[in-house]
């Protein structure tokens, strides 16, 4: 025999209670989404500081004594990649007189692919294809494309000594700059492929990470 005293949920209890749903996820899905976005972004930063570590080890240990890393803008994210160059080949160049570039038009000139990989929806501070080449002790260091126009000093350490080793990697396309949308990152170089990174933050500032 049905409990005369058991109760069900008023039409009013239960538009309140959607209300309160509606409320908590109004506030927390807008964070989520700047977390998830600031993780992508910070991820993309990783895989490239990681790749240019990666090749200078190589460069270093003489693998490869010349390596490359080619960085392609795309319309709706990055190619990267890393290249050597063996010692015969260089040895082959240099006895016929001529000297090292960082070639980004043919592929041929490199006698191997390191490490190739897509990032989608992720954006850099330059359009068009550019790369950056290391050589053991910094002998040919050289850089091509896009990032030679570097001429800023986004760490705004000295304003005498502009900083031109960087990449700024971002989550928009339209403001990406020294002074970009966030989430932004920021990796930074030596010649001889010592990297460090930063992220900016909503005090418009970069800050090692």
């Amino acid at each position: 025999m049905r409990n005369q005293n058991t109760k069900g949920f008023t039409l009013l209890e239960l538009l309140v209670v959607v209300a309160i749903i509606g409320a908590i996820a109004a506030a927390g899905i807008p964070s989520f989404l700047n977390w998830s976005a600031d993780r992508k972004v910070r991820k993309a930063n990783d895989q490239i500081a990681g790749l240019i570590t990666r090749l200078n080890t190589q460069t270093q240990r003489g693998v490869y004594p010349f390596t490359q890393l080619l960085i392609t803008p795309q319309d709706q994210g990055l190619s990267i990649q890393g290249r050597g160059k063996n010692k015969s080949s260089i040895n082959t160049l240099v006895n016929a007189g001529n000297d090292l570039t960082c070639e980004i038009n043919d592929p041929t000139y490199w006698d191997e692919v390191v490490s190739t990989f897509t990032i989608n929806d992720i954006f850099v501070h330059f359009e068009n294809d550019s790369a950056v080449c290391f050589s053991k002790n910094a002998d040919n260091y050289l850089v091509e494309g896009d990032i030679t126009d570097n001429n800023l000093n986004p760490l705004e350490t000295n304003e005498t000594n502009n900083i031109v080793n960087y990449l700024i990697v971002c989550n928009s396309e339209n403001d990406c700059d020294t002074e970009p949308e966030m989430p932004a990152y920021m990796m930074v170089w030596s010649r001889f492929g010592n990297v460090s990174k930063f992220k900016y933050t909503s005090s418009d500032e970069w800050i090692r990470q």
